[in-house]
């Protein structure tokens, strides 16, 4: 389907973009040419990125971003294209395109430019530290103020720096929460970078609870390989499995990615065994899980998931993956069930985001009155 897509959407794009540079802008015909190339060795490679070797880790690593940069900008130059040509149609007779669209392409291209750089900045080296306090029908008093921080998409790769992980986890124990959570993709899908994972969270207090749960990378990667390294390590991974964590039932679902039924999510197992004085939260990679958390009326769910598209505006609650996704970012009411999404601690592939920094959230449980 990937393909498929590719093939009909992507590729033809992809030219129009390189072709239009080179004819609005002629004297950047040899540069654009060069990064049109360069930004797509990637298709090359495609078959062989799950190979799990040395060679097919730093393929990905080095020439995935600018693959995936260059179709994102294919895509939006197009579009905007299309916007400078409809205001061309009345000059039609008068201006030659390439004329009109020039100063037009100039603006959007250094405004490109200054936004990938922006974009690398808030990517690799803000935090943000977000108290988010839900009230909860039915908390039992002893959890009232209890703080658990979230974390998700982490998205641990060849390039993702120990240091960075290290501020994270230092980060984290700077708030002294009751317990900390993984919401999923914490590797990008290779196995091979658990032993990167787990050195990051050495840095977290060992007195302080860690559970994870496995996200939609984890399954496109080799699930399994996943959950054997990481049973008995700092990690307390939970695949469709609950525990108890000082009076709280934490319900790990499974993630919606996996491929055999035995790593579905369930949410009979996730809750099973636990005891009447426990409160349930869900921790699940997708929001996906959060209807089947209203049907059962459950009242909190944890998820990660969306990144909201690594590009958004929070104070209007807008992101670029609420255009396809219904939760994609914070916190969300029906009934007597709440889900809050975490909008990702990490990046997936380019190490971009606008809008949206890197996000710690700290859960204050809140009993209400």
């Amino acid at each position: 389907m990937f393909f498929l897509v590719a093939l009909l959407i992507l590729v033809p794009l992809d030219f129009l973009a390189a072709f239009a540079l080179a004819r609005i802008h002629p004297r950047w015909k040899r540069l654009a040419a060069g990064v049109a190339v360069v930004c797509n060795l990637m298709w090359l490679f495609l078959p062989w990125l799950n190979a799990r070797t040395d060679f097919s880790r730093v393929v990905r690593a080095v020439l995935g971003p600018p693959w995936f940069a260059w179709l994102c900008f294919a895509l939006v130059y197009c579009a905007f294209l299309t916007l400078v040509a409809i205001a061309w149609l009345p000059f039609l007779r008068r201006t030659p395109f390439r004329a009109f669209a020039r100063w037009p392409s100039r603006i959007f291209l250094w405004s490109t430019f200054v936004l990938i750089a922006a974009g690398i900045w808030t990517a690799l080296v803000p935090l943000d530290v977000r108290p988010v306090p839900v009230t909860l029908r039915g908390l039992p008093p002893q959890l009232n103020g209890s703080r658990i921080v979230l974390l998700a998409d982490l998205h641990v790769g060849l390039f993702t720096r120990p240091s960075r992980l290290r501020q994270i986890f230092e980060t984290v124990n700077g708030i002294h929460p009751d317990l900390v959570l993984l919401a999923g993709d914490l590797i990008d899908d290779d196995p091979a970078f658990i032993h990167k994972l787990l050195a990051g969270v050495r840095w977290l207090d060992p007195s302080t609870p860690l559970l994870a749960v496995l996200g939609n990378h984890e399954m496109y990667g080799a699930p399994r390989e996943v959950i054997a390294r990481l049973r008995g390590t700092r990690i307390h991974l939970l695949v469709n499995q609950g525990a108890d964590v000082g009076g709280i039932w934490l319900a790990g679902l499974s993630d919606y990615a996996a491929r055999t039924p035995d790593l579905r999510p369930d949410f009979d197992a996730a809750l099973a065994g636990r005891p009447s004085n426990a409160y349930p939260i869900v921790v699940s990679h997708q929001p996906r899980a959060f209807p089947e958390a209203i049907r059962r009326r459950l009242p909190l769910t944890l998820c990660g998931h969306s990144h909201g598209g690594q590009c958004g505006f929070r104070p209007l609650h807008w992101s670029l993956a609420g255009l396809f996704l219904p939760y994609h970012m914070g916190l969300y009411r029906r009934g007597d069930s709440q889900l809050y999404v975490n909008t990702g601690t990490g990046y997936w592939l380019l190490p971009w985001r606008l809008g949206l920094e890197p996000e710690i959230t700290v859960i204050e449980l809140r009993a209400l009155r």
